[in-house]
């Protein structure tokens, strides 16, 4: 049994990928899946939930009730958050070989905010738990978006204690080729910015790599799309090798 969480900013294709990434294990290992959705905002999603937090909270209901958007959207995160041992427990009941984990659209509510470290911290006790962290090419294709869209795995993994892999979403894009350019040598992106970008946001950016290259082993750029299915093998790999490393097999 093994809990995935799928995080990354808003338009990476959570929803999409979870959803691939689950019809793929179906077919390729004979697994069982539920899915589990976090997002009280959402309209519609291409799977099933398992469970679906809509059950104790949307958004719209309290959007009615006189909240704008952004407001009934934390309203929401704070009600859950109020409600996370309920939550996590029917999470946990859920019987399956993976339990796929879509994250509210707007990474933020759910990383930033307690309930997200707070429901990871309890699917996690009992069960292994890995987080996919997804890069949207559109953030990356710039060399300080890069930097910021690999420095933000790692704070995932500060903020909720667990295993993060990273896979950059939208293979099917042409700016995938930009992004492939920009990650095969770490060590040369200063000199690039610094022909590139401008002002503060060379420095800030620079630095940002050198803390990625300093804490990180290797960073390898897998590639996945939910549109063409492609990539789902090397997702599974990237999830098998960071349960290695932290002494959980499945």
């Amino acid at each position: 049994m093994l809990n995935i969480v799928f995080i990354g900013t808003a338009g990476c294709g959570k929803t999409s990928l979870t959803h691939v990434f689950g019809k793929w294990l179906e077919h390729e290992l004979d697994a069982e899946i539920s899915y589990v959705n976090l997002d009280p905002g959402v309209h519609r999603t291409p799977y099933v939930p398992s469970y679906d937090v809509r059950e104790l909270i949307t958004v719209e209901r309290l959007m009615e009730h006189g909240l704008g958007p952004n407001g009934a959207m934390i309203r929401a995160a704070e009600i859950i958050e109020e409600k996370i041992s309920e939550v996590s427990r029917r999470v946990y009941d859920l019987k399956s070989d993976f339990k796929l984990i879509d994250t509210p659209g707007q990474m933020e509510l759910f990383l930033f905010r307690p309930m997200g470290p707070r429901f990871v911290e309890e699917i996690s006790k009992h069960v292994p738990t890995v987080s996919v962290y997804i890069i949207d090419p559109a953030l990356a294709s710039t060399l300080s978006g890069l930097a910021i869209s690999f420095l933000l795995p790692m704070i995932t993994r500060l903020r909720l204690g667990v295993p993060v892999v990273s896979v950059i979403n939208k293979a099917d894009l042409p700016e995938i080729y930009k992004v492939e350019e920009f990650s095969r040598d770490l060590r040369n992106l200063k000199e690039k910015m610094v022909s590139e970008e401008k002002g503060l946001i060379v420095d800030l950016a620079s630095r940002f790599i050198e803390l990625v290259d300093e804490f990180s082993k290797t960073i390898r750029i897998v590639k996945t799309s939910a549109k063409t299915e492609e990539g789902m093998d090397d997702l599974y790999t990237l999830i098998r090798e960071a349960l290695c490393e932290c002494g959980d097999l499945m």
